[in-house]
C-alpha cells in the first residue's frame, strides 16, 4: 500500500479523502485563522481555547461557562473521527497526541477539520504496511482497538480537566459528550449504514471496563424504519443547550423520556430517508 520512504498513515488519509470528502485530514502543522493546536487545548483561562469558549459563548447569547464547556465539548468530541475512521476502514491507530494534532473551527465556532503534524500510527502486526519506520505494530484487532480508546482517552484527560477548572462544569458531564461523539462516530462510519447493529460487538468491546469511558458511554437503542436500521442514544449527560436562549432538549439528552426520544427518533430517521431517496431520484 505505501511506498517506501512514505508512512501508511498518509496514504490511508489520502484514501479516506477519496472516499469522503469530510473526511479530510491536513498532513504537516498548519498556520493561519481558526486552527488551535492540541496543546493549546491544555489552557482555558487563557489563548486559542479561551478565544473558542468567548466566541462559542458571544453566538450562543450565554455568559454561562458550564454550558459552554458542554458546547464546546460537542465540538471537540467530532474531531475523534481522526482516529476512528482510519481504525475502523484501513486497520490503524495514528497518533493523535495532543502534541501531535491541530483542530479547526469555523467563523461559526463549529469544528471543521483536523491536522495531524507527524504521520505515524500503530497497526497489526500482520498487516504488510506494519513494517514502516512510522508504524508501531500490536498482536491482533483486539490490541489494536484498545489502542484506539487509549489515544482518545488519553488525549481527553488534560482537555476535559482545563475545562473543569476553568467552568466548574463536572468532569462526568465532559465525558458524557464525549462517549455520545465517539459512539456516533463508530454508528455513522462502519458498514454500509443500512443496518448498522452490526457495530454493537465493536463498541460492547471499545467500552468495556470500569473507569469513566465505560461509566459514561451512551446507551444505545435501534429503530426500524421500511428496511433501514439505525442506532441511537440516550447520552449519559446533557449538553446544557435548552438552558440556551430559545433552546430545546434534544433527543438524546437523559433528561427526555425514552417514548418520547423513540417518536422524535423515527421522525428524524424517516425525514432523513425521504431526503436521501429524493436526492437519488435526481440523479
Amino acid at each position: 500500500m505505501s511506498t517506501p520512504d512514505r508512512s501508511p498513515v498518509v496514504e490511508i488519509y489520502d484514501a479516506l479523502r477519496a472516499l469522503n470528502a469530510s473526511w479530510s485530514v491536513d498532513l504537516g502543522k498548519p498556520f493561519g485563522p481558526g486552527w488551535v493546536a492540541g496543546t493549546d487545548l491544555r489552557a482555558a483561562s487563557t489563548g486559542p481555547l479561551n478565544d473558542l469558549l468567548v466566541r462559542i459563548g458571544q453566538r450562543a447569547r450565554t455568559a454561562d461557562k458550564r454550558t459552554l464547556a458542554a458546547s464546546f465539548a460537542l465540538r471537540y468530541g467530532w474531531a475523534s473521527a481522526m482516529a476512528i475512521a482510519p481504525y475502523l476502514k484501513y486497520g490503524c491507530v495514528p497518533d493523535i497526541s495532543l502534541e501531535n494534532i491541530s483542530l479547526k473551527f469555523r467563523e461559526s465556532t463549529f469544528f471543521e477539520r483536523t491536522a495531524i503534524h507527524v504521520a505515524r500510527g500503530v497497526m497489526v502486526a500482520n498487516n504488510p504496511a506494519a513494517n514502516h519506520p512510522s508504524i508501531t505494530s500490536v498482536a491482533d484487532r483486539h490490541e489494536l482497538l484498545q489502542s484506539l480508546r487509549s489515544v482518545l482517552t488519553t488525549q481527553a484527560i488534560p482537555v476535559v480537566e482545563t475545562l473543569r477548572e476553568w467552568s466548574g462544569f463536572a468532569p462526568k458531564g465532559t465525558w458524557g459528550m464525549l462517549t455520545s461523539s465517539w459512539a456516533a462516530q463508530f454508528t455513522s462510519l462502519f458498514g454500509d449504514g443500512k443496518d448498522q447493529r452490526v457495530v454493537l460487538p465493536v463498541l460492547q468491546e471499545f467500552f468495556a471496563g470500569d473507569d469513566v469511558v465505560a461509566k459514561m458511554q451512551p446507551r444505545l437503542h435501534e429503530v426500524t424504519c421500511s428496511d433501514v436500521t439505525h442506532l441511537y442514544q440516550r447520552r449519559a449527560s446533557c449538553c446544557r443547550v435548552y438552558l440556551l436562549p430559545q433552546g430545546e432538549l434534544c433527543a438524546s439528552c437523559p433528561l427526555v423520556p425514552h417514548e418520547e426520544r423513540l417518536a422524535r427518533n423515527r421522525a428524524w430517521m424517516k425525514t432523513q430517508l425521504e431526503r436521501q431517496g429524493e436526492r437519488r431520484g435526481h440523479t
